[in-house]
């Protein structure tokens, strides 16, 4: 699964996007959305879309865990899921029929996981190792406040882990290749069978996995130091 990640270096996205320009970065930049460390569930965080007109990608904000369209507005969601399983998106009414044109791009710097070591848990980073940036395959729905303004909430993809993190977790987000961004963000491409093949765990050697800080723990905590390696894990 995919529970907590990094997003602190945003100016990343407009290098690495270079086929369409992403029209709403400045508003990304402004300080609309800081950088953090340990990014949340529940949380407004940037996410990448393509305009409806098909012209051009744009940065927009949306709550991490999807709250279903069909909720009535005011109304507290049964569930609100902050990863959705690779393997069964076509089956799930929730996400089967966002799979067609309410996909997304979660940007990332890189992700946390824990692993049962004794009595309690120690977090480690999972960042790709010759790139500065992943790109989680996302899907995003909006759904209607009370107030009657529109509620969009995103949630991750998840795949098999790789034999890199498998003794950490099972799953792992799936990450999109930055040539294969635009292929997936598509509203042109409806068939999502046309597409699957990009929902797959990522080589074994291109992620480092390594151990940090338990202040990750803590939601509250949020600062550079929480993805420096620690030298000794007890």
């Amino acid at each position: 699964m995919c529970g907590r990640y990094v997003i602190a270096d945003i100016h990343e996205f407009s290098e690495r996007m270079t086929n369409r320009p992403i029209l709403d970065l400045p508003v990304l930049i402004d300080g609309s959305f800081g950088p953090t460390w340990n990014a949340a569930p529940s949380r407004i965080l940037p996410v990448l879309v393509e305009s409806p007109d098909e012209t051009h990608l744009a940065v927009t904000g949306m709550r991490w865990g999807l709250v279903p369209r069909w909720t009535k507005p005011g109304e507290r969601p049964k569930v609100a899921p902050i990863n959705a399983r690779a393997e069964t998106l076509t089956q799930k009414p929730m996400f089967r029929s966002l799979v067609k044109r309410n996909r997304c791009i979660v940007p990332a710097n890189g992700f946390y996981e824990w692993k049962k070591e004794g009595s309690g848990k120690q977090p480690y980073y999972i960042h790709l190792r010759d790139e500065p940036m992943m790109f989680f395959a996302g899907l995003y729905d909006e759904a209607t406040r009370e107030d009657g303004s529109p509620l969009q909430t995103y949630t991750i993809i998840t795949t098999d882990a790789n034999q890199a993190m498998i003794d950490l977790h099972d799953r792992m987000p799936a990450i999109i290749a930055p040539d294969d961004v635009e292929h997936w963000l598509s509203r042109s491409e409806t068939d999502f069978g046309e597409l699957e093949y990009l929902l797959q765990p990522v080589p074994d050697d291109a992620i480092d996995v390594y151990a940090v800080s338990k202040e990750v723990n803590s939601p509250s905590s949020d600062t550079p130091d929480l993805i420096e390696p620690l030298e000794d894990v007890e």
